[in-house]
């Protein structure tokens, strides 16, 4: 993954981030989104609630998709015909989308413990996920996340942890139990000594998509809210060339 390029602060366009606005802590994500555009110094950020199929435009230019209970999530989207509208929007050139936890789920083109009689995805991202992977909402826990690549961090930004550990929530989370190309990037695993597996993926990134396990926006480090808007920056900066 190449190294992350400072924002270009001096560029006129208003960034444009919206939220999926269904289910889970998207009001901490607007909130995480304003504390990095803050450390970033960008100017002009635009964020939308997404409810809607006529919310979803080219005037957008990144989408998060929050935690929640994927299942729902899906059927929303399929029920109010924004399914198809979103993987569209995420197949455009210069389109970034960031799923966390259910998110993540939504965006795997493979899905294990499903529901019986499985459910719709948007299937974009070339993983394998397993749903429940840490086990049910009382197995939810905190850890150390170890990450694998550098994320765009601020010079003068001191409000995290070391630079190769984040502090990440799993709430009833997914993870990443197989890679099933070579565009696809491991960004964070975890450490599960002493179970089957020793290291789990719980982050990765596949040209313009990203997807955590984990809820970034449930803590005060913003790092992976600082990467999400440098990926939509340069995307929204490559689309205009």
């Amino acid at each position: 993954m190449p190294s992350a390029l400072p924002v270009d602060s001096s560029k006129k366009d208003k960034l444009v981030i919206g939220i999926l606005e269904v289910q889970g802590a998207f009001n901490e994500h607007h909130v995480a989104l304003r504390k990095a555009q803050k450390c970033l110094n960008i100017p002009d950020l635009e964020i939308i609630g997404v409810r809607h199929p006529d919310h979803i435009s080219d005037n957008m230019d990144g989408l998060i998709i929050p935690g929640g209970e994927s299942t729902t999530i899906s059927l929303f989207l399929k029920r109010n015909k924004m399914d198809e509208p979103l993987r569209k929007w995420i197949n455009s050139k210069g389109h970034v989308t960031w799923g966390t936890c259910a998110g993540m789920i939504l965006l795997s083109k493979q899905t294990e413990n499903q529901k019986i009689g499985g459910q719709p995805s948007l299937a974009e991202m070339d993983i394998d996920v397993s749903r429940n992977f840490f086990g049910r909402q009382i197995n939810s826990f905190e850890a150390p996340v170890k990450l694998k690549q550098t994320l765009f961090v601020p010079a003068d930004f001191k409000n995290c942890d070391t630079d190769d550990i984040y502090h990440g929530v799993f709430i009833r989370a997914p993870a990443v139990v197989e890679i099933c190309s070579p565009e696809v990037i491991a960004l964070a695993t975890l450490d599960r000594s002493g179970g089957g597996q020793t290291e789990v993926i719980v982050a990765v990134q596949q040209g313009n998509m990203l997807a955590t396990a984990f809820h970034p926006e449930l803590t005060d480090d913003v790092r992976w809210h600082t990467h999400f808007i440098e990926m939509t920056c340069m995307a929204k900066r490559n689309s205009n060339v």
